[in-house]
């Protein structure tokens, strides 16, 4: 008998095996696209679909979802400051509770960062006509241990309908980063903590700054790991610990000239 129709205890030759499981997992496909006839219902539901299309094969899936929900009647900025942090933050869950893979939850935050990115293309040139209140701009660092940037992502885009100029700072070493802030009068920093294990590194970032530049504006730590630890200002020698970009405006004394929908998400 041929080796390559050799038979397993299932009863099945090995060369049949790959077809098999295409045709499985066009099954499944279409089971699945048969279940996304029906409109969502609920807010929750909205970004499960959300989700579901952003880690798709299909790059229009998601921009599909999006008009859909603005069909509904849901603004654009309430879809940037609520769906998108909300559907991050589920991406997250899906992989930690091996419901998606980590490729997939990848791409899916990758289509979210470049809905971010266009997003803050189209507000700099809103706020080309308009003059930024005593010339304020902040920095927004995602330092380069840290692999979370959506919610840096998110804060700068509210801090810009805030009327700031914000300038993104990623993945700088220590040293490139204080030239960046001796050479700029930034009125904050705002530096993103994901989780708590970079809450130690992000201490060093922070003693770092203080220690080699002659002038460092007021700190700001915001992420998921505020929530994880109470203690994170005296932790990492930060000003403050924020949960939205109005309290980082307002804790920092800068000025506003725009009101932001406010959203449960990192700032």
């Amino acid at each position: 008998m041929d080796k390559s129709s050799k038979k397993n205890d299932s009863g099945l030759a090995e060369t049949q095996k790959p077809a098999i499981r295409f045709l499985v997992e066009s099954a499944l496909r279409t089971v699945s696209s048969k279940s996304n006839t029906t409109e969502p219902r609920t807010r929750e539901q909205w970004v499960a679909r959300l989700c579901e299309a952003l880690m798709s094969e299909s790059e229009a899936s998601y921009q599909s979802v999006l008009s859909s929900l603005m069909a509904t009647g849901v603004s654009s900025q309430e879809i940037y400051q609520s769906y998108i942090p909300s559907a991050a933050r589920y991406l997250g869950e899906l992989w930690v509770s091996d419901q998606a893979s980590f490729v997939d939850v990848t791409v899916g935050a990758s289509r979210l960062q470049s809905l971010f990115r266009t997003d803050a293309a189209a507000s700099t040139m809103r706020w080309t006509d308009r003059s930024v209140p005593l010339g304020q701009s902040v920095l927004m660092v995602i330092p380069e241990f840290e692999q979370h940037a959506l919610g840096a992502f998110v804060a700068a885009d509210n801090m810009r309908r805030h009327g700031l100029w914000v300038h993104m700072a990623i993945g700088l070493k220590n040293s490139e980063l204080v030239e960046l802030v001796r050479s700029s009068r930034f009125a904050m920093i705002g530096v993103t903590a994901a989780t708590r294990s970079s809450i130690e590194k992000v201490t060093g970032m922070v003693d770092y700054l203080r220690t080699n530049a002659d002038y460092v504006p007021p700190i700001v730590v915001g992420g998921r790991a505020v929530d994880e630890d109470e203690k994170l200002v005296m932790r990492t020698g930060a000003d403050f610990a924020v949960r939205t970009a109005r309290e980082a405006i307002e804790k920092c004394g800068l000025s506003s000239v725009a009101e932001a929908v406010p959203f449960n998400g990192i700032a």
